[in-house]
């Protein structure tokens, strides 16, 4: 329970109890494997909340009401770091300078465009288990690559207190319960998106495993390039 508090507390604004006051390397490795879990909780709260709006508002409104308390619930770590990597992509740009460009705030607006979209296209059933799973995987994704070697570890930012003492066994755990997570909840469905998350989540570590590239966080971009892709998903 100490690392599944520390992961909430880490990624979330809850105020989840039994987290320690100064965490220990081991602390910090055990909480990257339960990430998925938080990303479970992070959506449990989005069908909750959604389910309440229900009886109010349309589709549509709840779906920027959700996408404005999923920023706030989350901090908006992941935007950030999508904003950086973004900008750390363009040609003599670097993440390491200034803050977010131009470019990086334009696609950090077409991702929340996007989900917004992709939401409102959804109801029932499938709506809520969309606002379950996309959580997990973005999760699960932002563990593996926290859990890369040093290649990737030492561009993570925000994360480098979880990078220092993890390895990729981490990794590996928080991917395989969500692989587990994403079946019970969404069957073969769940298990393709799982898998497109994995191969989206490769490939960035193998864009980031190139000389010169450095973002000062690279896991919450992967958080959110991979939240938003199985909404999209989702929607199709």
């Amino acid at each position: 329970m100490k690392a599944l508090a520390l992961a909430v507390r880490f990624l979330t604004v809850l105020p989840w109890p039994g987290a320690p006051r100064e965490p220990e390397g081991g602390d910090m490795a055990r909480a990257l494997a339960r990430f998925p879990f938080v990303g479970l909780l992070i959506g449990a709260v989005l069908v909750a909340l959604d389910w309440v709006l229900a009886s109010a508002f349309s589709v549509s409104v709840r779906s920027g009401l959700l996408i404005i308390a999923l920023i706030v619930l989350t901090r908006g770590s992941s935007l950030r770091g999508f904003s950086d990597f973004v900008d750390a992509l363009g040609p003599g740009n670097d993440a390491g300078e200034g803050p977010a460009g131009s470019m990086g705030i334009l696609l950090v607006i077409g991702a929340l465009l996007l989900k917004f979209v992709a939401l409102s296209e959804l109801q029932g059933y499938e709506r809520y288990v969309a606002l379950l799973l996309s959580p997990i995987l973005a999760r699960a994704a932002m563990a593996c690559l926290i859990a890369s070697p040093p290649s990737v570890q030492e561009a993570v930012g925000g994360s480098r207190e979880f990078a220092r003492p993890s390895s990729p066994r981490e990794g590996y755990i928080a991917l395989g319960w969500s692989f587990l997570l994403c079946f019970l909840l969404g069957w073969f469905w769940g298990l393709f998106l799982a898998i497109v998350a994995l191969c989206v989540t490769w490939g960035l570590k193998r864009l980031l495993d190139k000389p010169g590239r450095e973002v000062r966080d690279a896991p919450g971009a992967v958080n959110e390039i991979v939240e938003t892709m199985t909404l999209v998903l989702f929607s199709a």
